[in-house]
């Protein structure tokens, strides 16, 4: 497809809650990269989700005309990677083709992690999102739900993204990445977990740039971005004192941020114990294996510590 104006060529399709939205503010912060940004409208700027109109998003949360969507890349004639974050066009079916029909040799970004935090972790984000206004708070519940939802049934009020909130299926990731393996090759890809995003920031980022062929020395400060809100009363105590404005300056000019992380880290460890597994979890990680067996043969990873 031609187009007269800057168009997209880089995507990093989801998925939801594997650290997309930290690693779209770290891509566009590199020189040779664009992603659009608007404080205002940053749902629809950052995730236009234009190429997965099966999923009926509301236009709040979407965009649908063709002019709209490419006025986002107005002033990226400059850069080599112009980017779309929109983390529901891997759960698409229509997505990779429609990309792929768009834009031949765009360049895909997925990021994972195991499906079951994933799962625990978009069923909190729905809860307290208005995009997904999830109405039913128990997690087990919600994943139960899923079977109706298919079928349009025990959707919520006024949801935005009804098609989307089938949990486990959003969490499904091998046929997913396998479509855009088939649709894309591999060399056009790449898959980064969001365990070695923590792990390693700065190596794993740097791998990054040298797939996208871009300058690789630059490296952003790596801030967590969409976390989770405090969830102990330990941890919303540190909050309340550190949004004090003076001790927020001196907390800043004495420690860089990767130490403030550390010991914010250190005081949810304190706060929440060590993560354990849960037990009514355990029906879950059955479910979830053979989809965790495919996706490590398809990466030629070993995933067993998901399970």
């Amino acid at each position: 497809m031609i187009h007269d104006r800057p168009t997209p060529n880089l995507f990093m399709v989801g998925a939801p809650k594997c650290g997309t939205t930290s690693m779209y503010h770290y891509l566009r912060q590199h020189p040779q990269i664009f992603f659009p940004f608007d404080d205002a409208k940053l749902g629809r700027a950052k995730e236009p989700h234009y190429f997965c109109p099966e999923l009926e998003i509301g236009e709040r949360d979407s965009i649908k005309d063709e002019g709209e969507y490419l006025d986002l890349y107005r002033g990226s004639e400059y850069a080599k990677w112009r980017g779309d974050a929109s983390v529901l066009y891997l759960f698409s079916e229509q997505a990779a083709s429609r990309i792929k029909q768009f834009c031949p040799d765009a360049r895909i970004l997925i990021m994972l992690r195991p499906p079951v935090e994933q799962m625990h972790s978009r069923h909190a984000h729905c809860i307290r999102h208005i995009t997904a206004r999830e109405d039913i708070t128990d997690f087990y519940e919600a994943i139960a739900a899923g079977e109706d939802r298919r079928n349009g049934l025990r959707i919520p009020p006024h949801t935005t993204i009804p098609k989307c909130l089938d949990y486990f299926s959003v969490a499904r990731f091998a046929p997913q990445v396998e479509r855009y393996f088939d649709t894309f090759g591999r060399d056009a890809m790449k898959v980064v977990l969001l365990e070695d995003m923590v792990a390693a920031p700065k190596e794993t980022y740097r791998q990054l740039l040298a797939f996208l062929q871009v300058d690789d020395s630059f490296a952003p400060e790596f801030r967590a971005y969409n976390e989770a809100p405090a969830q102990t009363p330990l941890e919303r105590a540190v909050h309340r004192v550190y949004r004090n404005s003076a001790v927020k300056r001196v907390v800043q000019a004495i420690a860089p941020y990767q130490a403030r992380r550390r010991v914010l880290n250190g005081i949810r460890v304190l706060a929440r114990g060590r993560k354990q597994r849960l037990p009514r979890d355990e029906e879950l990680y059955q479910r979830c294996r053979p989809d965790v067996e495919r996706l490590a043969r398809l990466l030629e990873r070993d995933l067993s510590h998901w399970l």
